[in-house]
């Protein structure tokens, strides 16, 4: 495999990262991020496309439980270039009677991926401005799952996780989780009001609650936290951002 080559930008807390949840939410599909303190020579090279510009986005994750790191490409080459490189570097099975790689479409996005024990390598590209090449690569080690216990987290009733991702860059503190539950949008608002609030937290400003929308926004010292709360299709979705100096 050739050595991966990327560009180490500024930090990238959490709430740098979800934003792009549409896309990055497909190469996560809906996983839990933790941080741990993975060794850097526990990870294999990852093969890059030449003149591929890759970008870190989280060089000691978890996702799930599973150690992880992910880089964000970008290439003045065509997607279907881009995935005909990874085809060709992932023809050969890495077991035997087993495929080289696994393709498949979702959401606009074309993702590959692959299993070479003990590592699981993931490549997702969509086409971007004038015909180049956008995307995210991920490589995890699947069998570090063992006795993964992820942190707890208060939800209403019925709640479930669609993502929870931590992060620790320099200093700064991150969290970011998604949820939905079939709870109306005030009893949403008003569990994690009155849950912040008792733990001391102060209200900033608010986006009083209403049948489809809502936002709280608290700090207290150096944390901050926002809830947006939307309604769609019986259904609430709140996106819950924390934030530490």
């Amino acid at each position: 495999m050739l050595n991966l080559k990327y560009e180490k930008p500024g930090t990238r807390t959490a709430s740098n990262l979800v934003p792009g949840a549409g896309k990055a939410a497909l190469l996560c599909c809906s996983m839990v991020f933790f941080w741990p303190q993975a060794a850097a020579a526990d990870w294999p090279e990852f093969p890059v496309p030449d003149e591929a510009k890759v970008v870190v986005v989280g060089e000691d994750m978890n996702i799930n439980g599973l150690p992880t790191q992910i880089w964000e490409l970008s290439s003045s080459r065509a997607p279907e270039e881009i995935l005909g490189y990874y085809r060709q570097e992932w023809q050969d099975p890495a077991v035997s009677d087993g495929p080289g790689y696994i393709e498949k479409e979702a959401g606009g996005w074309q993702i590959l991926s692959r299993s070479e024990e003990p590592y699981f390598y993931t490549v997702q590209v969509t086409e971007a401005a004038m015909g180049s090449s956008f995307g995210f690569l991920a490589v995890s080690m699947p069998m570090e799952l063992v006795n993964h216990k992820p942190d707890e987290f208060a939800k209403p009733a019925g709640s479930e996780i669609l993502l929870d991702l931590a992060s620790d860059d320099a200093g700064k503190r991150g969290r970011v989780v998604q949820f939905k539950n079939p709870q109306s949008i005030e009893a949403n608002y008003g569990f994690y009001r009155k849950r912040y609030m008792a733990k001391g937290w102060n209200e900033l400003s608010q986006l009083p609650p209403d049948s489809t929308k809502a936002m709280l926004l608290m700090n207290k010292g150096n944390g901050e936290i926002s809830i947006v709360f939307n309604r769609v299709d019986n259904e609430s979705y709140g996106v819950l951002v924390e934030s530490y100096d």
